[in-house]
C-alpha cells in the first residue's frame, strides 16, 4: 500500500466509472415509463449517488489529512 495521497488518486481515478455510470443510468431513467422499472433505476442511482458522495469525501480527507487545522 502506498501513501495517503497514492490511495486518495485511487480513489480519485475510480470515481470516473460511477460518474460514467450514473450518467447511464439517469439518461435511461428519462427513456422507461414501468413504474417499477423506475423504481429500481432510482434505487441503482441513489446508491451510486452516495458512493460518489463518500468517496468524494474519502479523497478530500486522505489528501487534507497531514494539513494544520
Amino acid at each position: 500500500m502506498g501513501t495517503l495521497w497514492e490511495l486518495a488518486q485511487e480513489y480519485r481515478s475510480n470515481q470516473l466509472p460511477i460518474e460514467r455510470r450514473l450518467e447511464d443510468l439517469q439518461t435511461e431513467l428519462t427513456q422507461v415509463t414501468s413504474l417499477e422499472s423506475r423504481r429500481r433505476l432510482r434505487h441503482r442511482i441513489n446508491v451510486l449517488e452516495k458512493m460518489l458522495a463518500d468517496s468524494r469525501r474519502y479523497v478530500f480527507e486522505m489528501e487534507h489529512y497531514y494539513d494544520k487545522e
